[in-house]
């Protein structure tokens, strides 16, 4: 019965035939709410926007296309052609805009409430605004449609090398299908292999990080490394004695001062550091910081390797007594 829904109609049972309509009957309009303001000239219709506008009550952008329940109202006419105008809520806020129709330019004008969304216009259109200059020259014509020319040619030579290429790499689908999988092939391989070292490595080292492959940059890197000797070697020994004999503080003439850097950035540093000492870095000798000259035989690394030795000897004497 849906389908015989909208043209079925109800009639009452008081309807005369002869009085006319069955709106005419009950005094209504045919079109019902949509002709409640019809007194005043004006029907509610759906209107879509022809194109996109921004509310001027809350800024919201209204696309194109979007549907609205406009008062409809004819306010003039050109030649014989009626001018509309279409008036409609906003559907974010309570503002009203008016769209009116333009039969001389075939268009539609905002009026009020809202303004058209900028957007770029055909190469047609541009052309058609050059040579409607108020200069009236026809050389600004010349020079769009020239640069549209160009600038078409050039699209063309860019489609057809695309083309070429294309034509070129799979003039033989077979032979380029399996060129892809010689490669796929190989390349499976050789990250097969490196897979391979990498869990080796981490069950070696007991590393959960994976393992990258290893490059050339990776072995040049390493081969630029340099380790000092190792211990017991001659040269180990060497640097150990001249570590030893070295004086624990950096002699200085007597009656000469700081330089002005060293002060000013032991200044800041105290600065930055309220509990760093007054005198870090200003001795000049042993006796600076109160040892004794008769006492300048303890400060040798085998004196106080010796004490040591004595010490802890002692002490195991005494454990083992």
């Amino acid at each position: 019965m849906a389908e015989r829904r909208a043209v079925n109609k109800y009639y009452p049972p008081d309807w005369d035939p002869g009085r006319g309509s069955a709106n005419a009957h009950v005094g209504q309009h045919p079109l019902r709410a949509r002709a409640r303001k019809l007194d005043e000239g004006i029907l509610v219709v759906r209107f879509e926007l022809p194109f996109g506008v921004w509310c001027g009550g809350c800024g919201a952008l209204l696309a194109a296309g979007v549907r609205f329940n406009a008062e409809k109202k004819q306010i003039g006419s050109y030649h014989s052609t009626p001018i509309w105008s279409f008036r409609m809520k906003c559907r974010e806020c309570p503002g009203w805009l008016e769209i009116h129709t333009n039969p001389k330019d075939a268009a539609y004008d905002v009026v009020r409430g809202a303004r058209r969304k900028a957007e770029p216009e055909p190469d047609d259109a541009i052309i058609d605004l050059v040579a409607a200059d108020s200069r009236g020259s026809r050389l600004h014509e010349l020079d769009a449609r020239e640069a549209r020319n160009r600038r078409d040619a050039q699209t063309a030579q860019r489609l057809g090398a695309l083309r070429g290429a294309s034509d070129r790499q799979w003039r033989d689908p077979d032979a380029a299908n399996a060129g892809l999988r010689r490669e796929f092939r190989a390349g499976r391989r050789v990250r097969d292999e490196d897979r391979r070292q990498s869990e080796e490595i981490q069950s070696r080292t007991g590393i959960a990080l994976p393992i990258l492959p290893a490059s050339a940059d990776d072995a040049a890197a390493a081969s630029r490394v340099r380790f000092g000797p190792a211990d017991g070697t001659p040269a180990r020994k060497a640097v150990a004695q001249a570590v030893a004999g070295a004086p624990l503080f950096a002699p200085r003439a007597a009656g000469s001062s700081a330089a002005p850097a060293t002060r000013m950035a032991l200044r800041q540093r105290g600065r930055a550091d309220p509990f760093a000492s007054q005198t870090i870095g200003q001795f000049g000798s042993a006796r600076d910081v109160g040892v004794r000259p008769q006492d300048a035989v303890r400060e040798d690394p085998t004196f106080r390797l010796a004490g040591l030795t004595s010490m802890y000897g002692h002490q195991s004497s005494e454990d083992s007594s």
